[in-house]
């Protein structure tokens, strides 16, 4: 698992079930005997597994395991009278009249090499073997044991079998082309080729000699990497097999394969008994916060994607889209989107899912999506765990960087102290103004709706440019911030029912209506930008549908009222942004400012 270079993920979802089919589909008639190492090979698919009990099957394996170990123990107690050695580490720990002390000392050293590996410091690992070797090639240990220390000898070549004891990320050994090289040193300082060469460490690569050009092994790879101190030598005969040597070997790969989870372990997995007191992990499962996509998909028989046949697909006729899991085709949207045909045909052929949830699509527009536009789902393998807590970051953001952070409490620093500074000059300007000029209160919502419709551009051109929990936020305040100014015309209309009017600029008559058409447009602008916002969500959102009415008619009227409405949105924001400011700011209060005359006096509340 720690050597698939497509990671464990895709192993453990067909643990425990038949992958054949999902192999062959990524592999391409490669056989699986090119990537796995013989011992991984436990036998071929037997009966159904129902034919027996549970019961009966533990009693039968708990039996063969006494059994096993019995015969190993006969096994090696003649092997100590006939004078055999142990010529391995754990045969030779299993020798009962191995000293004590050296015991010890050698477990303890084992166990030392064994948590240098979990944790992937293979540069101690390959220090605790070789103060290994330095005690068993004692002279006072030596005569005790026949365990393979030193590299054979080079001029008689190294056999296979040799060079399988050499399979870790600490000592690595590969044989390419009837050659064997020592590639531990490579791993150390290439970790990131670790996974295709540990795949072949301990076994013979010329199988894959040149299959995938520039990678491992090729020839432009042994060109490029390749030292010449790494030959350790060439492949030679395998030696004369101890025929105790090989009655061990089987009995010890049986053990292997019958020990593992004893009966009370399986059967707590299977109940998964929970821990009291500990809560269950958030979820942000699809079907778990909208039950009504399970009554769409039930008794579907959804044919399987992968991600590779997913991409293909990015052209109008035909966009694909994978959101949690499932494979869309959007073609039946293309047209009515609410939020226009580029956003759909930009993430075609990807994984949406985050995008997705941004937007906080309702209930009802899932149900209509998998009604109308599912047509399959990702293969297992690939699959994302959306509901998991560790990826919870995945549909809502990703951590806010150090930067973020700092940024973030900068800004707020920044606003309290703007606010402050608003209540200080608000506190300095309080005597009564004339009544043939603006009200202080009329000054003060004049300031407020100015930073407002600022902070409202401001956040939708920073939503368009972010994206994840960023573009959320942005959203959420956009909306808020709207809101907010559709409120405060409400209160600024009374107000100015109830304000002295200041005679106006002299200037010409055509500027001066200008002037008056565009005070009028805005009072139409902080009026329909929030409405269009407003309706846009009351119709994707809450407007009765089929759900309701059972008529498929009223999701489309909803949907192409939707659109309107959105649409209608963006064009006043262009027109707000591209028009009526640049002319607002950018001609009448720079004409007036140019002249001498007090624009800014004339509505600031701080006088």
């Amino acid at each position: 698992m720690d050597r698939h270079p497509g990671g464990p993920t895709t192993i453990v979802a067909w643990a425990g079930k038949d992958a054949s089919k999902f192999f062959n589909e990524i592999h391409k008639g490669v056989k699986i005997d090119s990537y796995l190492r013989p011992e991984s090979h436990l036998g071929n698919l037997g009966v159904d597994g129902d034919l027996m009990s549970d019961e009966f099957w533990h009693t039968l394996r708990e039996a063969r395991i006494v059994e096993v170990r019995e015969e190993i123990d006969r096994v090696l107690s003649e092997t100590a009278k006939d004078g055999h050695k142990a010529d391995s580490l754990p045969r030779l720990l299993q020798d009962k009249n191995l000293d004590p002390q050296l015991k010890i000392k050698l477990q303890r050293l084992e166990t030392q090499k064994r948590a240098a590996l979990d944790s992937e410091d293979y540069t101690k690992a390959l220090d605790v073997k070789k103060e290994i070797e330095k005690i068993l090639s004692d002279q006072a240990h030596a005569h005790m044991h026949d365990v393979p220390l030193d590299i054979p000898n080079s001029s008689g070549g190294i056999p296979l079998s040799e060079v399988a004891r050499h399979n870790k990320p600490h000592d690595c050994w590969i044989a390419i082309n009837k050659n064997v090289y020592d590639l531990t040193d490579f791993l150390i300082h290439h970790p990131e080729q670790r996974n295709s060469i540990l795949a072949w460490a301990g076994r013979d690569a010329t199988a894959m000699w040149d299959k995938i050009p520039g990678r491992f092994p090729s020839k432009q790879w042994m060109d490029f990497f390749m030292r010449s101190e790494w030959k350790m030598g060439d492949v030679g005969a395998e030696p004369k097999r101890d025929a105790v040597y090989e009655q061990l070997k089987q009995l010890h790969d049986e053990l292997r394969r019958l020990e593992g989870p004893s009966k009370e372990d399986i059967e707590a997995a299977k109940t998964a008994v929970k821990v009291p007191g500990k809560t269950d992990a958030p979820t942000l499962s699809e079907e778990a916060r909208f039950p009504k996509l399970a009554e769409i998909s039930a008794g579907k028989e959804l044919p399987f994607f992968t991600r590779a046949e997913v991409a293909k697909h990015t052209t109008a006729d035909e966009p694909y889209m994978i959101i949690h899991n499932r494979v869309y085709n959007l073609k039946p949207l293309i047209g009515s989107h609410p939020g226009g045909d580029d956003i759909l045909l930009n993430k075609a052929g990807t994984d949406a899912t985050k995008d997705f949830e941004v937007f906080e699509h309702s209930e009802k527009a899932r149900v209509q999506r998998d009604r109308d536009m599912l047509v399959g789902q990702l293969v297992p393998g690939e699959n994302t765990d959306w509901s998991a807590e560790a990826t919870v970051a995945q549909v809502v953001g990703e951590e806010t960087s150090e930067v973020g952070r700092y940024m973030k409490y900068k800004a707020t620093d920044i606003a309290v102290g703007a606010v402050a500074w608003y209540l200080y000059k608000t506190l300095q300007n309080t005597k009564p103004l004339s009544q043939f000029t603006y009200s202080r209160a009329l000054r003060h919502l004049h300031l407020i709706m100015a930073v407002g419709i600022f902070g409202a551009v401001g956040t939708a051109q920073a939503a368009s440019h972010s994206e994840g929990q960023t573009r959320k936020q942005m959203l959420w305040w956009h909306k808020q911030t709207g809101l907010a100014m559709l409120f405060a015309l409400v209160v600024r209309f009374f107000l100015r029912m109830q304000s002295g009017i200041p005679p106006r600029f002299p200037g010409n008559p055509m500027v001066q209506m200008l002037e008056t058409q565009s005070l009028r447009a805005f009072y139409v602008l902080a009026l329909l930008l929030p409405v269009s916002g407003i309706a846009n969500e009351y119709f994707l959102k809450w407007a009765p549908g089929s759900d309701k009415t059972g008529n498929a008619e009223d999701d489309k009227r909803n949907d192409r009222l939707a659109k309107q409405s959105i649409d209608a949105h963006k064009l006043l924001s262009k027109f707000l942004q591209f028009a009526w400011l640049p002319f607002h700011l950018g001609y009448t209060t720079f004409y007036h400012w140019t002249q001498g005359r007090g624009v800014v006096k004339k509505v600031s509340p701080f006088i």
